[in-house]
C-alpha cells in the first residue's frame, strides 16, 4: 500500500519565466539506468536528471500538451515523441520524435512523423492498432474545426514522415486512452467520455464506430484503463480536466454480460476542481486510483488555492473506495507516477503549467515512511490596535526568555500577556545600545509635523531608543536618536559596523524609490544618551527593506546586505555598492551558506508590482545568490521557488536534526481575511541547494516581515509572525512533538 504521508520537492523552482510548460512526460531515455524528466512550453523543451542533478535544454521550440517517451525506432532506448507548433504559425502543429546523442547535453535529432498536423496535438498514445507486433501513434486534436482522432503509421523508414489514417473528425474531446475493451483482441479506443470501435475492414478501412459510455461528462477529461472488477477486460476511469465541479468515477465494463446496458457508472467523488492529473497502481489485488488538480483551468477561471493531490484504493474490487489527500495548495498539471529515484517506490512527478499558476515549476512528491512535522497555532494576540512593521524577539524583562514585541508592544513569555510601550508607535529593532549588557529597542516616536501632514497615525521617521525601567508598569527611559529624510524606516541593522568596532544604526526609506530617498546611517556615541547622533546617506542607492549586517567577502569586517546590493564595508567608515542582482526587486532576505562552500550566500523573495487589470498578489521568485567569494565576481541566482511575494524570511533549524530551514511567509494585502497566502517551511533536498523541499504549516493569514523563528524556553522553538492589513493579529506556531 503507497505511503499516506508524502513529502514536497521543488526539483525546479522556476523552468522559464513567463512561459507556458504545456507537456511533461518521464523515462529512461539514454539506458543508463536514471528517469529522466521531460516539459516544454512556450520556445522551450528541457530535459532533467534528479538522480545527478543534471539538466539542459533539447530545443527552442513552442511546445504542445502531447507529449511521451516511447521507443519509436525498436532498439530498446526511448525516445522521445512531442507535438510542436510550426514556426510559422502560432495554430499549426506537427508531431515530432526527438533522440539523443550519447550525451544529453549534446545534439538531439529530429525526425518527423507529421508534417503538419490540424489544430493544436493534446494527447499522445502508442499501441498495436493493427496487431502487426509493431506500435503506431494515436492522437488527438484540439481547439480547432479541424479537431478530432487520428492514426500514425511508421513506414519501412520510421524516420521518414508516417502515414495519416483518420479515426473521426470534427468532434473535440481530450483524455486518449487504449485498450481491449470488449475482448475482440484489437485495441478500442477512449477519448473523454466517448469510445471508438475500428471498422470491419480493419482500422485503416474507414471512420471508427463512435459510442458514449459517460453520458454525464463534458469533452475535457482525462482517463484511464484498468481492470476494477477483476474480469480480465479493462473498466474505465474518468475524471473533468478542466472544470471547477467536476466527478471522478469508473465504469464497469459489462460489454460482454449486458450488451444493451453495457457501462454502468460507479461514482467515486464528486467537486473536483481541474483535476488534470490521473494515474494508477496496482498492487496485487489493491488498486490505487491518483488524481491531482490544478491551481486554475482554462478559460480565466476562479483561482483554486486548495489544489489537492489525492489517492483512492479500493481492495475490493471498486466496491468501496478509501481517499487520502497526499498534498494541499500546490497544484500539478500532466503528473504521473514514476520511480524516480529507482528504489523501489514510486514518486509522484509533474509541473505546473503558466505563469498565472505560479509561473512553471517541476515538481516531485516522495512517500515518507513517517509522519510529516505538525505545527500548533495559537494567537498571540487578536486585538493588537494597529499595523506594526516589524516583529521580533528580545528578553525584555531580564528573566532570561525571549519576548515578543510587535509596533508598540510587547508580549511576555510565557503567558505573552500584552504590554504597551509608551511614547512611541513602532519598534524596528532591538540592541545593547547603552553597552550594559541588557538590550534596548530601536523605536520609532509620533511627531506633530506628520500630524499636520495628516499622515498615517503609526508610521513616522523620527528615531529613539528606549531602554525598559519597570516594562510591566509602564515604565521606560527614551532618549531621542535623530530624524529620517523619507516617510518612515522599512528595514534596519544595528551593527558594530565602523571603525575600531563602533557601533551605527542604518535604516532603509520606505519611500526610497518615489523620491529618492538613500540609506541613512547614524553612528552611536559614546554616551549614547547625548542626541541626535550624528546621521549621512550610508550610499547612493534606491533601498527600502530588509538590511543585514554580515562579513560577506571574509575581510573581519561586516557589510550590508542591501537587498540587491551588498554594501562592501572598506574600514573607514564608508561603504561602496556592489550589485548581487538586477531586475530583481528584493522584499525580505536572510544570509546562509547554502552550498556549504563555506561562503554566505544571500537568499531573497522578490516584492513584484500587481498586475494591470487583476487584483491580488502575483506570484514571484524565491532565490539564493550564490556568493562568488570575489566582490567583482558575479552572483548566480538559483531559484528555489515561485510563491506570493515573500516578504517574511526567517531561518531555524525547526526539526532539531541539526540542519537550517528557510521559513517563508507569503505577502497579499489586497484582501484582508481572504489572502489565502501560506506560510511555508523549505528544506534542502540536496547539498548544492538544487532542489528544496517545501511543508506548509498554514495557508490563512498574510505575512509582512514576519516568520521569525526564535527559542521560547530550553528545547522549545516556535514561529512568530504578523500582517500588514489582518493588523490585528500576533501569530505563533509551535511544532507538536511526537509523544
Amino acid at each position: 500500500m503507497l505511503s499516506k504521508y508524502w513529502e514536497l520537492t521543488i526539483l525546479d523552482g522556476l523552468i522559464a519565466k513567463d512561459k507556458e510548460m504545456s507537456c511533461f512526460a518521464a523515462g529512461d531515455i539514454d539506458g543508463d539506468g536514471n528517469v529522466e524528466l521531460f516539459t516544454g512550453g512556450s520556445g522551450l523543451l528541457r530535459w532533467y536528471r534528479p538522480a545527478t542533478g543534471e539538466q539542459g535544454d533539447i530545443s527552442h521550440v513552442n511546445c504542445t500538451v502531447g507529449m511521451i517517451i516511447h521507443d519509436v525506432d525498436g532498439d530498446g532506448i526511448m525516445e522521445l515523441v512531442v507535438g510542436e507548433f510550426l514556426e510559422d504559425s502560432p495554430k499549426r502543429t506537427r508531431i515530432v520524435w526527438y533522440k539523443p546523442s550519447n550525451d544529453l547535453n549534446g545534439m538531439w535529432n529530429k525526425y518527423i512523423i507529421a508534417e503538419e498536423f490540424e489544430g493544436n496535438n493534446h494527447d499522445i498514445v502508442f499501441g498495436d492498432i493493427d496487431n502487426d507486433g509493431e506500435d503506431e501513434l494515436v492522437t488527438i486534436s484540439a481547439f480547432s474545426k479541424d479537431a478530432g482522432i487520428f492514426i500514425f503509421k511508421p513506414n519501412d523508414d520510421v524516420k521518414k514522415t508516417w502515414n495519416k489514417f483518420i479515426v473521426q473528425r470534427g468532434i473535440f474531446t481530450e483524455g486518449l486512452s487504449l485498450g481491449d475493451l470488449d475482448g475482440d483482441g484489437c485495441l478500442e479506443i477512449v477519448c473523454g467520455p466517448d469510445w471508438y470501435k475500428a471498422p470491419e475492414g480493419g482500422p485503416y478501412a474507414g471512420i471508427w464506430k463512435r459510442q458514449t459510455y459517460a453520458h454525464n461528462f463534458r469533452e475535457m477529461c482525462r482517463t484511464v484503463l484498468v481492470d476494477i472488477t477483476g474480469n480480465g477486460r479493462p473498466d474505465i476511469v474518468i475524471t473533468d480536466s478542466e472544470y471547477l465541479d467536476g466527478y471522478l468515477s469508473w465504469f464497469e465494463n459489462r460489454m460482454l454480460e449486458e450488451p444493451d446496458n453495457p457501462w454502468i457508472e460507479h461514482r467515486i467523488d464528486e467537486r473536483l476542481k481541474y483535476s488534470h492529473s490521473l494515474d494508477f497502481v496496482c498492487q496485487g489485488t489493491e488498486i490505487t486510483l491518483f488524481v491531482g488538480e490544478m491551481q486554475q483551468g482554462g478559460w480565466n477561471p476562479p483561482y483554486n488555492h486548495d489544489a489537492r493531490l489525492m489517492l483512492y484504493t479500493s481492495k475490493d474490487n471498486g466496491k468501496t473506495w478509501e481517499k487520502s489527500v497526499i498534498s494541499r495548495g500546490e497544484g500539478t498539471h500532466q503528473a504521473i507516477f514514476c520511480d524516480v529515484d529507482q528504489d523501489g517506490e514510486l514518486e509522484i512527478v509533474g509541473k505546473t503549467w503558466a505563469k498565472k499558476m505560479g509561473n512553471p515549476k517541476l515538481q516531485m512528491w516522495k512517500q515518507s515512511k513517517k509522519k510529516l512535522p505538525e505545527f500548533r497555532h495559537r494567537f498571540i494576540d487578536r486585538d493588537k490596535p494597529y499595523t506594526a512593521t516589524d516583529i521580533l524577539t528580545v528578553d525584555i524583562t531580564g528573566e532570561g526568555k525571549k519576548d515578543i514585541v510587535c509596533g508598540a508592544w510587547w508580549y511576555k513569555n510565557p503567558s505573552w500577556q500584552r504590554y504597551e510601550i509608551p511614547g512611541i508607535v513602532q519598534v524596528i529593532n532591538t540592541y545593547d545600545v547603552d553597552q550594559d549588557g541588557r538590550y534596548e529597542l530601536i523605536a520609532v516616536r509620533k511627531t506633530e509635523e506628520c500630524m499636520q501632514k495628516k499622515r498615517n497615525f503609526h508610521l513616522f521617521n523620527e528615531l529613539c531608543w528606549i531602554k525598559p525601567i519597570d516594562p510591566e508598569n509602564g515604565v521606560w527611559e527614551q532618549h531621542f536618536i535623530g530624524k529620517l529624510e523619507g516617510d518612515w524606516p522599512h528595514g534596519s541593522v544595528v551593527a558594530p559596523l565602523l571603525h575600531g568596532g563602533r557601533s551605527a544604526l542604518v535604516v532603509g526609506i520606505h519611500d526610497a524609490f518615489k523620491r529618492p530617498h538613500y540609506p541613512q546611517i547614524f553612528k552611536i556615541p559614546e554616551n549614547p544618551k547625548e542626541s541626535p547622533w550624528q546621521a549621512d546617506t550610508i550610499a547612493q542607492i534606491s533601498y527600502g527593506e530588509e538590511l543585514i549586517a554580515h562579513d560577506m567577502y571574509g575581510k573581519g569586517r561586516l557589510d550590508i546586505v542591501a537587498g540587491s546590493w551588498v554594501l562592501k564595508n572598506l574600514g573607514n567608515g564608508s561603504f561602496t555598492p556592489i550589485t548581487v542582482a538586477e531586475e530583481f526587486k528584493v522584499a525580505r532576505t536572510v544570509i546562509f551558506d547554502v552550498n556549504g562552500d563555506g561562503k554566505p550566500d544571500i537568499i531573497a523573495g522578490e516584492e513584484p508590482l500587481p498586475v494591470e487589470g487583476e487584483s491580488g498578489t502575483p506570484f514571484s521568485r524565491l532565490a539564493w545568490f550564490e556568493n562568488p567569494g570575489d566582490e567583482n565576481g558575479l552572483w548566480k541566482v538559483h531559484i528555489i521557488d515561485t510563491v506570493r511575494c515573500a516578504h517574511s524570511i526567517g531561518l531555524g533549524d525547526v526539526d532539531g536534526d541539526g540542519e537550517v530551514e528557510l521559513i517563508v511567509g507569503e505577502h497579499d494585502p489586497s484582501f484582508p481575511f481572504r489572502s489565502r497566502s501560506r506560510i511555508m517551511i523549505y528544506k534542502k533536498a540536496d547539498k548544492e541547494g538544487r532542489t528544496w523541499k517545501r511543508l506548509t504549516i498554514d495557508e490563512r493569514f498574510e505575512h509582512h516581515d514576519g516568520a521569525k523563528y526564535f527559542e521560547m524556553d530550553k528545547g522549545q522553538s516556535a514561529i512568530i509572525s504578523h500582517g500588514w492589513k489582518e493588523s490585528t493579529y500576533v501569530h505563533m506556531w509551535e511544532m507538536v512533538k511526537e509523544n
